[in-house]
């Protein structure tokens, strides 16, 4: 065992430890799923660089939108040298972004961002080409702020030209006429620039008259041709610098457009980054969490597993220690039980040994001796020796029954006070002996019937009553009996006290053991007689019954014990109980019995003839139904164990010739382990265990066939009163009739001397010597089976006092068996 334990706590480590391992590594490959989960949701790297290439895109257009600011005629060629190195660093952007964008949304919007970048490049151009035509064209420094020259430059153009002297005074005349304008305001005159107006001067005639002042009209002349030039020459450079303007106004909204779109994408591009970073930090608390969750789970189904194989560690070791505890109280055990044993086996050997030595020894007196009487009561000391070592046998295939689970129950209705009653005072002459102080009290009613085994309470009465008996030296026994009302059931309360030694507490609590007997320490060193199976038994019939037991006792005042067992009430059978004599017809029950063995079949009918039964045997069981077919009967009995067949095939046949006929069949069997279930599931009505007493037997019948045990009684009773109780001390020599006269001739002498001393102490009320000289004359009449003799022989051997017709009854009843013992005598003279 130690080894097998060894073994099973060596796999316990192993599997633990196992278990452990494969849920540290379920837990790391759950954890390992969540971490590549985690890395495939994550954010690319790619995002992060889309976001600077937006910038770096962003930033280089911005670049060139400040340079854009400062862009002139002069520094244009470096200008587009600059616009030209950035764009392709754009476009290399741009182009990249569309490679990495699965958005088609977005390519177009990169396309669109490509196509506002080379059209801004062109607009540029343009504006250049404006910028250089404005460089190119006559520079104008005056603004003209009227439609004529100023008189002052007239005057010094005149006097310029007078010392110079380039023409003769000459009078010339010409019809032509001079409008003046009307004087305008600024704004006017700039806008006037810009938009052509009609001359001013209006020719209405030409003559070719040269006056004096001719030259001066030619200078004037001159210069509004130089102001009208100027003037055209300054309208055209104010176009070229509108549309300069207007292209860079173009570029203004390309650029603004440029920036709007790659704002919008940059914007876009940061949405979905943020979005994809409040994924990942989401994804991320997920994948902790879950992290965290597998991590509680694998910790608890670590420490889970650790404390259960911890536990079973415990469990293990406590197993181991309550084995070996176990171990060492059943080596005790069993040394005290081959010490017990052997004991047993002494006592038994002297149990049976004495009784059989007494058997023998009263054999030979018998062959011996020529007085009849003293070998009826040879006879009579025989059977007391016969039934102890019964008893003894009987009480060890008891405890076998009741140790192996194999007890059966044998319910069947019987007077409770009555059980009580003679069970208890059975046992008075045992304490009168030892002069105890015997005290009964009984509180149970007359004529209460229950339903129990009888035979199963009256052995747990007197296993008690023995007990107290043989262990009390001196004192009192004091009995009680009575019923109480349990949980809505009857309850047999029997009490037995005693002033003996006491019980001390460690026996208490071994005293129900089997094999074993408590030490006295009495002044008579005489051995205590007993197989020590006395309370084992009472225990385990207790317990059968589904009753109680409880010890009291101290040492040096005494014991009681104290017995509950429940009963079941048996109502309807008080209806049977009449005093009316039975007739022939009541009394004549007939009986079928089926056996293989002729003794036993012999034996059955001697015992049921004697209670006035009608008995039929039968040992071939082909043969039974052919008895069924002929007659009835009111019960039948059938041995399961027979040659060519068995009893739960007899059975079979048995019901299928009674067909719906009720009547009870029982089995007899000398086997224990078949239980009475088994016989009540077959078929059986019940069964009786072989061997049996004539009482088994007469309960087995009271059972089944209700109504009927006062029938028997009487009818035993009545054929006890009509003198037929004598011949039975002769059935063993009536084929001698010198020896019957003889045998007869002493009970009557005998009994005749009786009745003079019985009638002397009745005179005097001497109790004491009454129940001596009763004693006396039980065996005889025990086995001329007179049972109304025997029930006041007894009643007087328990010095109970008797009414005065009682005592006339006795007396008359003797003078009636010394009667018919006489004309016995007479009848086997003549003969």
């Amino acid at each position: 065992m130690k080894d097998n334990v060894s073994s099973k706590t060596g796999t316990k480590v192993i599997v633990g430890y196992l278990l452990i391992v494969m849920v540290m590594l379920a837990g790391l490959f759950i954890l390992y799923r969540n971490l590549v989960a985690f890395s495939d949701s994550r954010v690319k790297n790619e995002a992060h660089r889309e976001l600077l290439i937006v910038g770096n895109t962003l930033s280089r257009l911005y670049e060139i939108e400040s340079e854009q600011n400062l862009f002139t005629a002069e520094n244009a060629s470096a200008y587009f040298r600059k616009y030209d190195s950035i764009v392709p660093q754009i476009a290399k952007g741009l182009d990249s972004l569309k490679m990495m964008s699965e958005d088609s949304l977005r390519i177009n919007k990169l396309d669109s961002i490509i196509l506002l970048v080379n059209q801004k490049r062109e607009i540029l151009e343009k504006a250049a080409t404006l910028l250089d035509s404005m460089r190119t064209a006559p520079e104008v420094r005056t603004i003209i702020e009227s439609s004529y020259v100023p008189p002052a430059l007239n005057r010094e153009i005149s006097r310029y030209l007078t010392n110079r002297n380039l023409n003769p005074s000459l009078d010339q005349k010409s019809d032509t006429s001079v409008v003046k304008g009307e004087r305008k305001g600024f704004i006017e005159r700039v806008r006037n620039v810009f938009v052509a107006s009609e001359d001013s001067t209006l020719v209405i005639e030409k003559q070719s008259v040269v006056t004096a002042n001719q030259f001066k009209v030619m200078v004037d002349t001159l210069i509004n041709k130089i102001r009208t030039s100027e003037q055209l020459d300054l309208k055209r450079y104010k176009q070229f610098e509108l549309e300069f303007l207007r292209q860079l106004e173009v570029a203004s909204v390309t650029n603004r457009i440029l920036t709007a779109r790659i704002d919008g994408l940059l914007k876009s591009v940061e949405q979905e980054e943020i979005a994809k970073s409040i994924r990942l930090v989401m994804d991320r608390q997920k994948a902790i969490s879950s992290s965290q969750q597998t991590l509680l789970i694998v910790s608890t189904l670590a420490v889970l597993i650790a404390l259960l194989f911890g536990l079973l560690f415990l469990i293990d070791l406590s197993k181991s220690r309550r084995y070996r505890r176990e171990l060492e109280q059943s080596h005790k055990r069993i040394s005290d039980l081959l010490a017990a044993r052997e004991k047993l086996m002494l006592t038994i050997s002297h149990d049976i040994k004495a009784p059989m030595s007494s058997i023998m020894g009263y054999v030979e007196l018998i062959e011996e001796e020529d007085d009849p009487v003293k070998k009826g009561r040879f006879l009579y000391n025989m059977k007391h020796s016969g039934e102890h070592v019964l008893r003894l046998v009987s009480t060890l295939l008891d405890y076998h029954r009741i140790e192996s689970g194999r007890w059966q129950l044998k319910e069947s209705r019987f007077d409770l006070h009555s059980l009580t009653e003679e069970t208890v005072e059975s046992f008075r002459p045992l304490a009168m002996q030892k002069e105890l102080i015997y005290t009964v009290e009984n509180r149970i009613p007359e004529k209460s019937y229950r339903l129990g085994d009888f035979y199963v309470i009256r052995q747990i009465m007197g296993n008690l009553l023995s007990n107290a008996i043989k262990y009390t030296m001196h004192g009192e026994i004091s009995v009680v009996m009575q019923e109480e009302i349990r949980e809505h059931s009857d309850w047999f309360i029997f009490t037995v006290s005693d002033t003996g030694e006491g019980i001390k507490e460690t026996d208490q609590e071994v005293i129900f053991r089997e094999f074993h007997q408590l030490e006295t320490h009495a002044e008579k060193s005489e051995p205590t007689e007993g197989s020590g199976l006395g309370l084992a038994i009472t225990k385990g019939f207790v317990d059968v019954l589904g009753g109680e037991i409880e010890l009291i006792s101290e040492i040096g005042k005494g014991s009681t014990f104290i017995i509950g067992l429940p009963l079941k009430n048996h109502i309807a059978s008080q209806d049977n109980m009449t005093d009316v004599p039975p007739s022939d017809t009541q009394v004549k029950q007939s009986v079928l019995v089926v056996d293989d063995d002729i003794v036993q079949l012999t034996m059955i009918s001697e015992m049921l003839q004697k209670l006035g039964m009608d008995c039929t045997t039968e040992r071939v069981p082909e043969k039974v139904i052919s008895h069924l077919r002929e007659r009835s009967f009111n019960i039948i009995f059938i041995d399961i164990q027979m040659p060519h067949t068995n009893g739960f095939t007899m059975l079979e046949k048995v019901k299928a010739a009674l067909q719906d006929e009720e009547i009870p069949l029982i089995a007899l069997t000398a086997q224990t382990e078949i239980s009475d279930a088994d016989f009540r599931d077959a078929g059986f009505s019940g069964f009786l265990g072989k061997p049996f007493t004539l009482n088994e037997l007469r309960e087995t019948i009271f059972t089944y066939l209700p109504g009927i045990d006062d029938i028997l009684r009487k009818a035993e009773s009545h054929t006890s009163n009509n003198h037929t109780g004598v011949s039975s001390l002769i059935d063993f020599v009536k084929d001698d009739a010198v020896v019957s006269k003889a045998i007869l001739q002493s009970f009557i002498d005998e009994t005749r001397n009786n009745l003079d001393d019985l009638k002397g102490y009745f005179e005097k009320n001497d109790d004491h010597a009454a129940s001596k000289l009763s004693h006396k004359m039980l065996p005889l009449y025990r086995m001329m089976r007179n049972t109304v003799v025997v029930f006041l022989l007894q009643r007087l051997e328990k010095e109970k006092n008797l009414s005065k017709q009682e005592k006339e009854e006795l007396l008359e009843l003797l003078k009636e068996s010394v009667v018919q013992a006489s004309v016995m005598v007479e009848k086997l003279s003549v003969d």
